[in-house]
């Protein structure tokens, strides 16, 4: 079976603006965070600010109240926008107000204010007691009229000067009959179509879908009015639709019968809602799969989700490394990159378990099912990396004892509450820090050890420790932009478990343009370390890395159209081409 996904998923940019607002007071006002009404219409965002604090603004509230408080109370303006007077009103409870309506709504309050104020009589297409329709009657003072479709025009009262808007998530396809309903009675009527383009995005990818798939899964809020529409599109072409908000609500009957299932969400939906759906649709094929490509799917699923993959890549790493470095390594240097890499990616994986609950249901689904049997391969993984780094001398099992530690502290609430206020707890949640950390731990294993062991098996001269110094960089260059990746998969949570990842520091531009700046540091590093080193010319070889890491840049593969574990198996693959790739040519030459 096919999925295939709507171009258009997660947030629009009025709802992530609304979302990344709530998330930004949440973290830095020390003082209650109100939202007036429901940010956004998707009760299970709303289930996930609850839960960090966000209260819903009170009617009965005194404003004698906020003079008790350490520090003002903060009152949220929902993402669909207030009349002037509830905000006037809102704005006198002694309150600070953050303004998180729209900017595409706010144009259209802006413009209905102004044409009601030179006369005109405002005609709102929308949903009566929408709260967006609600504050464009605001604005429109005493002149709007609110219609749910073109038949309803020929009850409005006799109108002089008229204006048609739209609600900003209704339906584009009915636009021009309405128009033309307003415009039969009122030749001179200015008709503004004030449908969002995101809204007509969507609807557009809706009917593209509703041509290519026999059946289409909409998810999104069952209150949200785009989310419904996208909904009514394929109804009304016969198709087999239904509409969920989680994976649990989609029956296993689904997609009996189907070849191809179409995915779409709405404006209003983030990824991860998105993604966990697109999981149990990807559970329910797989379920329907026996042949032999299911079978080895489900083996490589096995090896990435336990972290085996990821291991067998840091050995080769590590072996590679060495080849370049000039020397030889035992073969149980092999398990000391493979274990411990393993099992600190086991217990990760673990210790963010909640957070994957929101952008990797196949990881958590896997973990969950094998915990057991994970449990004992992680111990028994970091019993065997103990054993190799003892048999290569204490000094290198002291500093896997290091490593160990400093990945548990790193992870450890910091003492005291000084940068609470601005969501750091712990060293995990400064940006950047743990792919800089994760970056610096790979590079640290798989370069130091062979100068720690007993006997050293390179030998500390001034050459060597320059060549060791340009294996641990680019070691720390590719896990760098390994973990940096990685969070592009983390950010399709939309920061619902923790405050900072490369993407949502930056966002996605500004994380794109760093990610091809690394990338070109650690190609002209590299170009100049072969240089310097001509008799070395197996550095050029490491090349191989940057060029895999440019062929894999976001643009390039969609993360969310991919299962997660083969995008994460296509980002790990590059530890296993770099060391197979140094492998053979040293076997070949």
């Amino acid at each position: 079976m096919k999925i295939k996904s709507a171009r258009h998923i997660g947030y629009c940019f009025g709802v992530r603006r609304a979302m990344d607002l709530a998330f930004k007071c949440l973290e830095s006002h020390s003082g209650p965070v109100y939202s007036h009404g429901p940010m956004i219409h998707n009760c299970r965002a709303m289930e996930i600010l609850t839960k960090k604090g966000l209260k819903q603004w009170p009617e009965n509230y005194n404003s004698q109240d906020s003079g008790h408080q350490e520090s003002p109370a903060t009152v949220i303006i929902r993402a669909h926008g207030l009349s002037p007077k509830a905000e006037s009103a809102l704005r006198g409870c002694g309150v600070d107000v953050v303004d998180a309506t729209c900017p595409r709504v706010a144009v259209v309050q802006r413009r209905v204010a102004k044409e009601a104020a030179d006369g005109s009589d405002i005609i709102i297409w929308g949903a009566a007691g929408h709260p967006e329709v609600e504050g464009l009657l605001g604005y429109a003072a005493n002149h709007g009229h609110v219609i749910s479709g073109h038949d309803e025009v020929a009850a409005l009262p006799e109108l002089k000067r008229v204006v048609l808007v739209a609600q900003t998530t209704q339906n584009l396809e009915l636009w021009d009959a309405v128009a033309a309903a307003v415009t039969a009675r009122w030749p001179l009527a200015k008709c503004l179509n004030t449908v969002c383009q995101a809204t007509a995005n969507r609807q557009a990818e809706a009917k593209r879908l509703s041509e290519e798939c026999p059946a289409l899964v909409v998810v999104g809020d069952r209150h949200s009015s785009n989310t419904r529409k996208l909904y009514e599109i394929g109804q009304a072409r016969g198709l087999r639709t239904i509409s969920v908000e989680g994976p649990e609500e989609i029956p296993s009957s689904f997609v009996e019968g189907v070849d191809t299932v179409g995915l779409l969400a709405g404006a209003s939906t983030p990824v991860w809602q998105v993604r966990l759906v697109h999981q149990r649709l990807l559970a329910l094929a797989r379920s329907r799969e026996n042949d032999l490509p299911a079978f080895l799917r489900r083996f490589l699923r096995a090896l990435v989700l336990s972290n085996i993959f990821v291991g067998l890549g840091s050995g080769c790493l590590g072996l590679a490394m060495a080849a370049v470095a000039g020397y030889q390594v035992p073969d149980y240097f092999f398990g000391l990159f493979f274990f411990f890499v393993q099992t600190m990616h086991c217990i990760n994986g673990y210790l963010d378990l909640n957070a994957a609950r929101y952008n990797d249901l196949d990881r958590v689904d896997f973990l969950t099912k094998y915990r057991p049997y994970l449990h004992s391969l992680g111990l028994a993984s970091f019993v065997l990396s103990l054993s190799a780094a003892y048999l290569a001398g204490s000094r290198v099992l002291g500093l896997l004892l290091l490593l160990s530690i400093s990945s548990i502290i790193y992870a450890v609430p910091l003492l005291g509450r000084p940068l609470d206020r601005w969501g750091v707890r712990r060293l995990k949640d400064i940006p950047l820090s743990k792919s800089f950390c994760t970056a610096v731990g790979w590079a640290t294993l798989l370069t130091i050890p062979g100068l720690l062991s007993q006997p050293p098996l390179v030998e500390a001269t001034a050459e060597n420790l320059q060549i060791l110094g340009v294996t641990f960089t680019a070691v720390f260059f590719q896990v760098f932009c390994r973990s940096i990746r990685m969070d592009y998969q983390a950010s399709l949570g939309d920061r619902v478990f923790g405050p900072w990842t490369t993407v949502t520091f930056m966002g996605w531009k500004w994380a794109n343009r760093f990610l091809v700046l690394l990338l070109m540091v650690w190609s002209l590093f590299l170009a100049g370390a072969w240089l310097y080193f001509p008799e070395r010319p197996l550095i050029w070889l490491l090349l191989a890395g940057p060029l895999l890491n440019f062929f894999l840049l976001p643009g390039f593969i969609k993360k969310e159209r991919l299962d997660g574990f083969l995008f994460d198996m296509a980002i790990d693959s590059q530890f296993l081409l770099s060391g197979l790739t140094v492998w053979l040519w040293t076997i070949l030459s």
